[in-house]
């Protein structure tokens, strides 16, 4: 019988995250117009709010209780500063975890539908490798944005 994986490293937990959130989006009958999941007047966010939502996903599994520390956390990783070139500024931050709290709430029972089970496919128990892991070389290109296609390929 082949051998499962038990661990994770960060990269391939924020793409599977972010693969997992699309489906459980699409479930849900939700789509990002302008880069916005929550109607709210004004231009397009320079951050996504899938990004932030991803992010915000990110902070539950690895147990951050406080935005502060998990926006600590986040700025000094390489790996996380590499694939999400574009941050919020830390109030910023907490205002637009905020806003999504909601339709994480609501994206909960979407997971729970794609999985067949009772709860949904991430947990605090899934262990995460390197964490703190940095990356050889500057990021030359925003790897964000290619989130969506990593997302498909892993599927």
């Amino acid at each position: 019988m082949p051998r499962t994986r038990e661990t994770l490293d960060l990269e391939e937990l924020v793409i599977t995250l972010y693969a997992a959130l699309d489906d459980a989006l699409a479930e849900a009958g939700l789509a990002a117009r302008n880069g916005k999941l929550v109607p709210r007047p004004g231009p397009a966010p320079e951050v996504d709010d899938r990004e932030v939502l991803c992010l915000a996903v990110l902070q539950e599994l690895l147990g951050f209780e406080s935005d502060h520390g998990f926006y600590q956390w986040f700025e000094s990783n390489a790996v996380l500063r590499h694939l999400f070139p574009r941050r919020l500024t830390r109030p910023n931050w907490a205002d637009r975890r905020a806003l999504l709290t909601p339709l994480l709430q609501r994206l909960s029972q979407a997971f729970c539908a794609l999985d067949g089970e009772e709860s949904p496919p991430f947990s605090s128990s899934t262990r995460i490798r390197s964490t703190s892991a940095a990356r050889s070389g500057p990021a030359t290109r925003s790897v964000s944005a290619d989130l969506p296609n990593a997302a498909i390929a892993r599927r």
